[in-house]
């Protein structure tokens, strides 16, 4: 062996000498944090003993994320929805985890489900994700799971479930999951995790007290692309021999959200719980997403309804607008696609939004991607370019893999879309409490109004029932056929008798919650015509 071969060697091994020491260090120095983390909650010992650990209390979600508010201003006033009679059941022998809470919208609502109190019962065994709905049935839940209300599905719940110290330092400690190398961030301790399951989160720790502060991860999101979520611990104190927070509150980073925050009554350590196990029917069930299809029914000449969702389509002389691209980005896709066959050789080229509501425009990243002009008032141009325009670079949606420039098309009051072939009319729903900013077609050839919430947002309840003839008097419309998002092709004295047991109905919730001393929202029901 010659000399410099010798030489070369040595540094080589001097090298990986030296890198091993690092990991080491580095290893050594994960340890002593987790270690006086463990200490600062109870203790490493009874924090590896932990066998379960119940939490009871309340709590409120920003509803739709801040993106149902009454208008799409980051100024408007946000609504809430209610967890009232809440428990989180951290299964730490069995990495079981369960959510249970009732859930009441805080503002009026047309649907009797939105002020029903009925439980949400979602569970994580493993890898596995199954709910049990208020009659019982049990199915298997989806890995990830996007609703205009929640995120869900299996990688939140096993987030959520690491929002608790106990469970978050137990994880960290875990050979089988990775851990990076401590950082600074101020006073904080920030480590980055990487589950055994593929799932990344970070978390930091405080320098003083060694508690942990904040639990941060990434979620993708219909809307807006993928959302960072900040779970914030707040008011340690004793329970069970661990110190636990009395206050969570997880922030996304869009328009600083408070998404969802969570206030403790009590903990409730090492009792005996309900067995969390998936049930065999679960575990051998699908998780895969549904498949998505699109039908069309004409309404008029040159205007079809497309289900599932309820889009309207109009045909002009060289070109189809299509109204709505809600549900979520399958339903819009699939709506798109049936909508480029019903008049071969022209395109698609705009979309009308109803309004900004997070449950209507589920699609919209779908529409801008797909190269559409987006036509709403221009009230609704802010929040539509802020989803238009947010990136998706840890879960890339088909705006972030194709992404296509944001064009707008802008009105007031009124415009009028129109060629050789077909006038369609935008108006403004003036004077909609539910919706500022929203808009209804209106077709003068055929008498067609297309609508989303103006009169058919649910036939169970009527908040604003005077707001769909309101508009159609205002602007002087007459209407013999609407093609609605929710409730299909209707007539209008169809609508008009909805409207009017709606605002019925409404009524009676207003006197059966005063009767109990309720003031409920919305209360008492404002109507000059029903």
């Amino acid at each position: 062996m010659t000399r410099r071969l010798v030489h070369v060697l040595a540094t080589l091994l001097s090298g990986a000498l030296t890198l091993g020491a690092a990991n080491a260090q580095a290893s050594s120095d994960d340890r002593a944090i987790l270690t006086a983390t463990a200490e600062a909650l109870g203790g490493l010992e009874r924090v590896r003993s932990v066998k379960n650990i119940t939490l009871s209390g309340y709590g409120q979600y920003a509803y739709m994320f801040g993106g149902g508010n009454i208008t799409g201003s980051p100024e408007a006033p946000q609504k809430y929805q209610a967890a009232n009679d809440l428990k989180r059941v951290y299964d730490l022998e069995h990495d079981r985890f369960q959510q249970l809470e009732r859930r009441n919208f805080l503002f009026p609502f047309a649907a009797i489900f939105g002020h029903a109190y009925a439980q949400a019962n979602l569970v994580l065994d493993g890898d596995i994700g199954y709910e049990v709905a208020p009659d019982g049935k049990v199915t298997r839940s989806r890995k990830w799971i996007e609703s205009p209300l929640h995120i869900d599905g299996v990688h939140m719940r096993r987030i959520w479930m690491l929002n608790n110290p106990v469970a978050l330092v137990r994880a960290a400690l875990d050979p089988a999951n990775k851990l990076s190398a401590p950082r600074k961030e101020g006073d904080l301790t920030v480590l980055d995790l990487t589950l055994k399951q593929g799932d990344k989160l970070s978390f930091a720790i405080d320098g003083r007290s060694k508690l942990p502060t904040w639990v941060r991860w990434k979620n993708p999101h219909s809307n807006l692309g993928q959302v960072t979520l900040t779970t914030y611990l707040n008011g340690y104190a004793p329970y069970g021999g661990l110190l636990m927070p009395l206050g969570y509150v997880t922030r996304i980073d869009w328009r600083n959200v408070d998404y969802f925050k969570m206030y403790v009554d009590d903990y409730v350590v090492d009792t005996q719980i309900a067995n969390l196990a998936a049930p065999e029917a679960v575990r051998t069930a699908s998780d895969a997403d549904p498949v998505v299809t699109s039908e069309a029914t004409q309404v008029a000449p040159g205007v079809w309804r497309l289900t599932p969702y309820g889009n309207t389509v109009f045909e002009f002389a060289d070109h189809l607008a299509i109204y709505e691209l809600g549900g979520s980005h399958a339903a819009a896709k699939a709506a798109i696609d049936k909508a480029r066959t019903l008049v071969p050789g022209k395109p698609l080229t705009e979309y009308i939004p109803s309004h900004h509501h997070f449950d209507h425009t589920a699609g919209f990243r779908v529409g801008v991607a797909e190269g559409l002009t987006v036509v709403s008032r221009f009230g609704n141009e802010g929040i539509l370019r802020e989803m238009a325009e947010r990136r998706a670079p840890d879960y890339p949606d088909i705006q972030e893999k194709n992404r296509k420039p944001f064009k707008f098309r802008g009105f007031d009051d009124h415009l009028r879309m129109s060629d050789s072939k077909a006038t369609v009319d935008l108006y403004w729903a003036r004077g909609n409490t539910h919706m500022a900013d929203a808009v209804f077609a209106y077709v003068p050839a055929s008498k067609v109004f297309v609508e989303g919430d103006m009169a058919t947002a649910a036939k169970d309840y009527q908040f604003w029932g005077d707001n769909y003839m309101d508009n159609v008097e205002h602007y002087k419309l007459e209407v013999e056929t609407l093609s609605t998002v929710h409730m299909g092709i209707m007539k209008p004295a169809e609508v008009i008798e909805m409207v009017k047991g709606g605002v019925q109905r409404a009524r009676e919730r207003c006197a059966s919650e005063l009767a109990k001393g309720n003031y409920f929202p919305g209360c008492p029901i404002v109507s000059n015509r029903y």
